[in-house]
């Protein structure tokens, strides 16, 4: 019974600084950016490392970022060719109707 209670304490604790280490890594990219500086204290090498940590999360963020709009761009672009030849496989009276109303 005891083991049950530490294992789900445990779970708990571990969810809740999952949770606290997601809310930094966004408020730190929503503040600085992905183009954050890392600053190190020697003083104070416990929170330095918290920024370690927050900051490699902010950079992964970028990234992940930076490569789902490269991804939906190309998505976007494709769409804009498919429906270009879709139109084009109309007669020129949908063509025309199309052009004048979407270009």
């Amino acid at each position: 019974m005891v083991q049950v209670f530490t294992y789900e304490i445990t779970k708990l604790l571990l969810v809740v600084l999952g949770l606290v280490y997601v809310g930094s890594v966004l408020s730190g990219y929503s503040l600085e950016g992905s183009h954050g500086q890392l600053r190190f204290d020697p003083a104070a090498p416990v929170h330095s490392s918290q920024r370690l940590l927050v900051w490699t999360g902010i950079k992964i963020l970028g990234a992940v970022i930076r490569f789902v709009r490269s991804m939906l761009n190309e998505l976007f672009a494709a769409s804009a060719e498919v429906g270009s030849w879709v139109v084009d496989q109309f007669g020129p009276k949908v063509q025309r109707e199309v052009r004048s109303r979407f270009l």
